[in-house]
Order: structure tokens, then sequence, then C-alpha cells
């Protein structure tokens, strides 16, 4: 049984690096800038490995506090960065919520009322 967990978990690391390199191939294939290689990196490795959607959520909201704090002191060019980092934190918290929602789901642990 333990021998069956290690090649599950070792087909999981390779598809799971095979997945993160088709990632990189596409940010390179549509000439995506480092950041958003980045941030699309992480979404995938968010995916694969979750974790609770409030930490996602609370860097969104600091990153908008950080935009309207960057537009008063007149920086637009890093408050429209700053914003469009807080839209990914913003989808990144969306799609791990419903995944939180449906796993709740599966657990039973919602009342089908």
């Amino acid at each position: 049984m333990r021998k069956e967990s290690i090649k599950k978990s070792g087909l999981r690391i390779f598809l799971e690096i095979g997945l993160l390199l088709l990632s990189l191939g596409m940010a390179s294939y549509f000439q995506w800038e480092i950041v958003n290689t980045v941030f699309f990196g992480l979404f995938l490795v968010l995916l694969l490995h979750p974790i609770s959607s409030r930490f996602p959520a609370f860097g969104a909201i600091i990153l908008l506090i950080t935009t309207a704090i960057l537009l008063a002191i007149k920086k637009e060019d890093w408050a429209e960065t700053s914003a469009i980092w807080a839209y990914y934190l913003m989808i990144f918290t969306a799609v791990m919520a419903f995944f939180e929602l449906h796993e709740e789901k599966d657990n039973g642990i919602i009342n089908k009322n």
C-alpha cells in the first residue's frame, strides 16, 4: 500500500511540474510580463495546494488600500499596478471560496434545507 502511495505522489509531483512548465510555455507564447506569469503560477499552485480563501482576500484588501494611498500621493502608475494585483487576488479569493464551498457541500457540512 505504501508503494502505491509513493507511486501516486510521484506521479502527482510529475504532473504538477508538467503543468507549471506548460504554464511557463503559455506565458512565453502569449508574451506575458514576469509579474503576470508569477501570479498565474501562484494561481496554479494555490489550486493544487489550496489554502484558506481568507489569505488572498486579506491581500486584496491591503492592495486596495494601497491603491487609494498611491492615488492620493499622485503615483498613478504604481496605483494601476496595485489595482491589477488586487484584482488578481480577488479572482484567487473567489475561486478558492468556490472550492471551499464545494468541499463543504461534499462533506455534508452545509444543510440541504
